[in-house]
């Protein structure tokens, strides 16, 4: 018997906290996490662009360390063809990221700037 009295307690208490959540939810104003005037498409051309700017930064790096060690190889033929490898490798990615960039920006202006209409604001915001 003192089982089913707390059973109902809980229940009701239960029952309770499901109908206020609606109440309190309504009190609280809920603000852009991503800051004022941010919208979701901004947002998502702000990390695409950074994950490319880090991405192009890498390889650039990559670039400079092939061409490091095929300086510093001292006419040893493997480290030649490795300084020379991490070069071509590095111009290759390269022209990846700047192909996937105009790629995305394509596709960005299509979508979210009415198709074709020559806005680039979407993947290269102007604030």
């Amino acid at each position: 018997m003192k089982f089913n009295k707390v059973k109902h307690l809980l229940s009701l208490i239960c029952l309770l906290t499901i109908l206020a959540v609606p109440v309190l939810t309504q009190a609280l104003p809920l603000d852009n996490p991503l800051g004022p005037g941010v919208t979701f498409e901004k947002a998502v051309s702000n990390v695409i662009n950074a994950a490319l700017g880090v991405s192009g930064v890498l390889a650039l790096i990559a670039f400079i360390y092939g061409g490091v060690t095929w300086m510093i190889s001292g006419g040893d033929t493997s480290k030649i063809q490795k300084g020379r490898a991490m070069m071509t490798w590095a111009v290759w990615g390269i022209v990846i990221i700047f192909s996937s960039y105009a790629i995305l920006n394509y596709i960005f202006t299509a979508l979210v700037g009415g198709g074709g209409s020559g806005d680039t604001s979407a993947i290269n915001p102007t604030d």
